[in-house]
């Protein structure tokens, strides 16, 4: 059932990109309307069959893939990653609805945008490291065409400058979950076996750290931000609109599942200093300048929003 949100899209993407060419850019929109309406619907099926008083996972698929490598293909749902992906379908959606029929090289722009959803969906609702970090990295070459391609007068700096950040991000998540794999000498990536490891409090901090820096670019936060401005001015709407709602959202789910849930220790120890940098965020969030771009007024309010739920999620556990 889970694997309907990953695959449709992706496979709604290469029927979009693969379609003749006597089809009219308006065709091709209405074809990927329907397409994304039905990941939509399809999602709200989901939330329907999904029990708001069951904690754990839900709805868990499995298939075995690289074992040798630790990489399976397992998926799963509960409360925080429903919500965003019901966040996802509808924004994908929308970002759809309000394009304009008359843009150029719609068969490409729409297969990208299909790709996209299907790659956020996969990670959040992955529950392999390894292959969270697949689904992670999916979205990155659709965005950075998205931007180039569609964007405004300084779209090719702007896609470059989006590229180099989110590729260091990658790296950084990689890396962190390399290094738990090490440290711990576990032969797999997954999540659920990872998060009962126990290691040493200043592993855990150093760890914690890496993912922090890494799933901060994506978000972003302060000072990690410097390639937000560019690309949200230069983007499109319909991009700009899948760049605040889905992609910022994924850095934050990110440091939400595995950030707290793999080093709940080292979370109690920087909670203190977590809410004061997500404080520092939102202060400088509000009194940013605004962009001069009309359709990306909004945002200064976008790390804002992100961050005072932070905030919340900075508060120690309880013992």
């Amino acid at each position: 059932m889970l694997s309907v949100l990953i695959w449709l899209p992706i496979l709604g993407a290469a029927i979009i990109g693969f379609l003749p060419g006597i089809f009219s850019a308006k065709q091709v929109r209405t074809g990927t309307l329907a397409i994304s309406g039905a990941v939509l619907a399809w999602t709200i099926f989901l939330m329907t069959q999904f029990d708001p008083g069951n904690s754990g996972l839900q709805l868990q698929e499995y298939l075995p893939w690289i074992e040798t490598l630790g990489l399976n293909y397992q998926l799963g749902v509960d409360g925080l990653s429903l919500v965003l992906l019901a966040l996802n379908s509808l924004l994908t959606w929308i970002a759809v609805f309000s394009n304009k029929a008359e843009i150029e090289r719609p068969r490409l722009f729409y297969a990208l945008i299909l790709l996209i959803s299907g790659g956020v969906a996969g990670a959040f609702l992955a529950q392999n490291l390894l292959l969270f970090f697949l689904f992670y990295e999916l979205e990155l070459v659709p965005f950075y065409l998205l931007i180039s391609i569609w964007g405004g007068a300084k779209r090719g700096y702007a896609a470059t400058k989006f590229l180099i950040y989110t590729a260091t991000s990658g790296a950084l998540i990689l890396a962190g979950f390399l290094g738990l794999i090490l440290l711990t000498g576990a032969s797999s990536f997954a999540y659920e076996s990872l998060a009962g490891q126990a290691l040493p409090l200043g592993l855990q901090v150093i760890l914690l750290g890496v993912l922090l820096v890494g799933f901060g670019i994506k978000i972003p936060l302060v000072p990690l931000h410097t390639w937000l401005p560019d690309t949200y001015v230069e983007a499109s709407t319909p991009v700009a609109i899948l760049l605040g709602g889905v992609l910022a959202k994924l850095g934050t789910y990110g440091i939400f599942r595995f950030g707290l849930g793999l080093f709940p220790d080292a979370w109690r120890v920087l909670a203190p200093w977590l809410a004061i940098w997500a404080a520092v965020s939102v202060l400088y969030g509000a009194i940013a300048p605004s962009p001069k771009k009309t359709s990306s007024a909004w945002l200064p309010i976008a790390p804002s929003v992100t961050w005072a739920t932070c905030c919340w999620a900075a508060l120690p556990l309880p013992n």
